[in-house]
């Protein structure tokens, strides 16, 4: 069925996120180890996508990226210690408009966590009911003695304790994924089969928080990998000295100083996070199968960024590394996309929205302003020869004056271009062929037989900037807001000088 042949078609949309899900680790993109049975099973139902990129490697303003289908220079929650504006319109919004019963389960992270933004149905960490708690803390989790020693010891100069941690639950329901997961299988029975009898269809966002750190998981998930046998690549000395940036963020963190038995434990214990993820999807689609709305949903799933997890000597996020800033993306749309179809088109986060309306049928009533590409015409069957965009753009450290960032990537279909803001010119551009030299590490962008590759990719960050339109509202950082439920620190980030300019 084309695009057009199912328009008349209501259909629900599910979206699933996770938080900080490195895109190697699924194993329908052919990882060793880790095992996905569920997103396995929903991209064999559906399509797997390669080059799919967040805005922003860093949780808070990618996530209010996919939500308006506008980057972070445009929404203007710039990174994790701003506020997101309520007053902006989002995708529940623009579903809500055309029909939908809206809700949104799980981490928002705008710094107005209760707030709806839109959503008919809005549940947060904060609304966990007093039972649970209660119950929690009748039954904590608790700790390996052996591997408490070893996380304990972790070196994270940025973070105390070390964010590197993991911890036994002893009931998963009590945890906040097991949590949102109820919640959201709960929507689905109130909500799902209204559809069916002529009533509002669902839009719902399903927020899980693994595989981020500290790792709180059951034990069947917590003991799933041994770290003896992980897969597992030492940090090669030498390795990032094309690479001055992440160079300087491994030695700022301190993680130079972790051993490789606390990196293998850790690694360990994500992948565990990443299992135990991949049950609460599974635990999802199982509820559309069992409500007989599988076969009138749209489902997709992605998360807001990566994990290094150990590779390269690195951890966490905010690098525009593959691990770092590629997602994992998954759709399916029975009867509309392939199943178990592989598609390579350059999707960024800002694209979501924009795609998700057109695939439900309701891409004809999207806001006026929104950055987000509709690639539709890129996914749906019957499309070969529909080429999607030549670049794709991700960026990090936004100044607060807006005019810049200090870290910036061009992706293209074989190549990625990553511009800092630092004071030695030689240090500035690394590009990598990602066909030839996947795990990105010989720099190009010195090699005059590259240059106009460079200049190619200079020209994409060129077009972008001049694309982007100033925020609708101020622009305001969370302790500085009378209304934040939170008053973060304005993080640090790595000295640098110049500026990679929005105005250049």
């Amino acid at each position: 069925m084309t695009l057009a042949e199912h328009q008349t078609t209501p259909w629900n949309v599910l979206a699933i996120t996770s938080d900080e899900h490195n895109a190697k680790m699924l194993g329908c993109a052919g990882h060793p180890v880790v095992r996905t049975p569920n997103l396995d099973r929903l991209a064999s139902e559906g399509t797997r996508f390669t080059k799919a990129y967040c805005a922003q490697p860093i949780c808070a303003p990618t996530r209010q990226t996919f939500i308006t289908g506008l980057y972070s220079f445009e929404h203007g929650q710039y990174g994790n210690g701003y506020v997101f504006d309520k007053r902006h319109p989002t995708w529940a919004h623009h579903f809500g408009r055309c029909g939908y019963t809206t809700g949104c389960i799980g981490k928002m992270h705008t710094n107005n966590e209760d707030y709806h933004y839109g959503f008919d149905v809005r549940v947060s960490r904060s609304m966990i009911s007093d039972e649970i708690k209660a119950r929690r803390e009748q039954h904590p989790p608790t700790d390996d003695p052996h591997d408490k020693a070893l996380f304990d010891a972790v070196t994270d100069n940025w973070g105390k304790p070390p964010r590197l941690r993991a911890r036994i639950a002893r009931d998963g329901d009590l945890e906040p994924d097991g949590v949102m997961t109820n919640e959201a299988i709960a929507f689905l029975r109130r909500h799902g089969p209204a559809g069916r009898k002529g009533g509002a269809p669902f839009f719902l966002h399903a927020s899980l928080s693994q595989p981020h750190w500290p790792w709180v998981l059951p034990e069947a998930f917590y003991y799933m990998y041994d770290p003896s046998t992980i897969d597992y690549v030492p940090y090669r000395p030498g390795e990032l000295d094309h690479n001055a940036f992440a160079l300087r963020r491994r030695r700022a963190f301190g993680w130079e100083a972790n051993t490789d038995e606390q990196n293998r434990l850790a690694r360990a214990r994500y992948c565990g996070a990443v299992s135990w993820l991949d049950h609460n999807v599974g635990r999802l689609l199982d509820t559309l199968d069992a409500l007989g709305l599988a076969e009138h949903t749209l489902v997709v799933y992605f998360t807001d960024h990566g994990d290094m997890a150990s590779e390269k000597g690195l951890w966490l996020k905010s690098l525009l590394y593959e691990s770092s800033a590629r997602v994992p993306l998954i759709m399916r749309m029975p009867g509309v996309i392939a199943p178990g179809a592989v598609n390579e088109t350059l999707v960024n986060h800002a694209d979501l929205f924009p795609t998700l309306a057109a695939l439900a049928g309701t891409g004809d009533r999207l806001p006026e302003r929104i950055s987000g590409l509709d690639l539709s015409r890129c996914i749906t069957d019957g499309t070969d020869g529909v080429e999607g965009p030549r670049f794709t753009i991700a960026f990090d450290g936004v100044y607060r004056d807006g005019s810049g960032c200090a870290q910036l990537m061009a992706r293209s279909g074989q190549f990625k271009l990553i511009q800092y803001d630092v004071d030695d010119p030689g240090q500035r551009d690394v590009l990598y062929d990602l066909e030839d030299d996947p795990d990105e590490t010989r720099n190009l962008a010195d090699d005059p037989a590259y240059a106009e590759v460079v200049r190619e990719h200079e020209a994409a960050f060129a077009a972008f900037f001049a694309k982007l339109r100033p925020p609708l509202f101020p622009v305001r950082l969370a302790q500085d807001d009378p209304q934040a439920d939170r008053k973060p620190a304005v993080g640090r980030r790595l000295p640098a000088a110049g500026r990679l300019s929005s105005r250049r």
